[in-house]
């Protein structure tokens, strides 16, 4: 739901210390005359910080375009807001943001009821081999060597392992492995193009990470 923050520039502004960009925040909204509400009063709560260069930065922007895509004006839905905060509160613990968006991605799908078929083939449902596989967003996930076409590019098996991985929501084990910049690249390209694929248009945020490693 959007809010205005009356005189939060000015420098005795007691509201502008808190409202810092994608902080976790406990409001008092009053009733507005047109579509926005007034914050009346906020206060942070204890937790996380996003601090940090640009990339972080770009990365709590994504979560939270994401999570506002998805919500309608005043119609919330269950588990949006407690994936986001969860997803701020490990950009900011994660050395690497690219890891701590990847797997914010991948359980946002996955609530949205979007996740990609990771188990067996996408097509004809028969359990895929340990193997590389190709990906297509548009049947729904991974497919086998008899489903695939000739022309569609091939995903590391290390990559679909640690999809899984993640699907699986044991984020202790995926805090600790070790992923180079080829399977993080590897990682972000099947859960950006499920995404996009399911959205009605492309976010913003994801277009400018995309602009950065370019």
């Amino acid at each position: 739901m959007g809010a205005i923050a009356k005189g939060v520039r000015r420098p005795e502004s007691k509201l502008g210390p808190s409202l810092e960009l994608y902080g976790h925040v406990d409001l008092l909204l009053a009733r507005g005359r047109g579509e926005l509400d007034v914050v009346a009063q906020v206060e942070r709560v204890p937790g996380y910080r996003i601090e940090g260069d640009v990339e972080r930065m770009a990365h709590a922007a994504l979560i939270a375009e994401l999570a506002e895509r998805v919500c309608e004006d005043r119609h919330p839905v269950d588990g949006v807001y407690d994936l986001a905060v969860m997803a701020m509160e490990e950009l900011a613990r994660e050395s690497d943001p690219r890891r701590a968006s990847a797997w914010f991605l991948l359980s946002a799908l996955d609530l949205l009821g979007y996740a990609p078929q990771l188990m067996s083939c996408a097509s004809c449902e028969k359990p895929l081999a340990a193997k590389p596989a190709a990906f297509s967003a548009e049947a729904g996930g991974f497919l086998c060597d008899q489903c695939a076409l000739p022309a569609m590019d091939e995903v590391p098996l290390a990559t679909i392992k640690v999809l899984r991985l993640m699907a699986s929501g044991d984020l202790a084990t995926y805090r600790r492995l070790k992923l180079d910049d080829n399977l993080m690249a590897s990682l972000e390209g099947v859960l950006h193009t499920q995404l996009e694929y399911h959205l009605d248009r492309r976010l913003k945020s994801l277009a400018f990470l995309n602009t950065m490693r370019t």
